[in-house]
């Protein structure tokens, strides 16, 4: 498979995956899997019509980050607009995570902790530098926090871990979230 083919692949199981399935006749499966040769058939009508089974567990090999292959099923790791039991297997989290919160969305975050907004999870990175290079690639500044990550799950915060280096929670409150010493509010007395 050419890599542009194998790039508009990606995209397409993405859309499919994690917001889309009714768009070719497909419904996951609670925990977002659905069988490879049920996908590459509903496929075949949608512009993917020579689109093997070998292709699809190609690209999702190559894409581990984003998909995860079980057997004969596939899922999306993250980024589901759909309602799902369990993003993925539950996790204690290292001690400390780091989320990308764009300059529009700095005020909401230090009022009332970090949501999801169009997603069902907040996704959270391993490594600053990891949240850094998604404002990069969203093309907006902003600013990267650092979530008291195991203190939120001793404390109830359900973690599950997408990929090695993305956890997702529902929501982050706002007593496990630490900005950058010039936004903290000053201290008097």
């Amino acid at each position: 498979m050419r890599l542009e083919d194998r790039v508009r692949l990606s995209r397409f199981l993405s859309l499919i995956l994690r917001h889309r399935p009714d768009q070719v006749g497909l419904t996951l499966d609670p925990s977002g899997r659905v069988g490879i040769a049920d996908l590459v058939t509903a496929l075949h009508g949608h512009g993917w019509e020579d689109l093997t089974i070998d292709e699809v567990t190609e690209v999702a090999r190559l894409d581990a980050r984003r998909f995860e292959l079980d057997g004969a099923t596939i899922r999306a790791r993250y980024g589901h607009s759909l309602t799902l039991e369990q993003p993925g297997p539950p996790a204690r989290p290292p001690e400390w995570l780091y989320l990308a919160v764009p300059d529009a969305e700095v005020a909401a975050a230090q009022a009332g902790g970090l949501r999801p907004g169009q997603r069902r999870h907040v996704h959270l990175c391993r490594t600053p530098q990891e949240a850094a290079r998604l404002l990069e690639r969203h093309q907006v500044t902003g600013l990267i926090v650092t979530i008291l990550a195991r203190r939120a799950h001793d404390h109830g915060v359900p973690f599950y871990q997408a990929t090695d280096h993305l956890f997702l929670v529902p929501e982050v409150p706002g007593e496990f979230v630490l900005f950058p010493a010039a936004l903290q509010p000053a201290r008097t007395g």
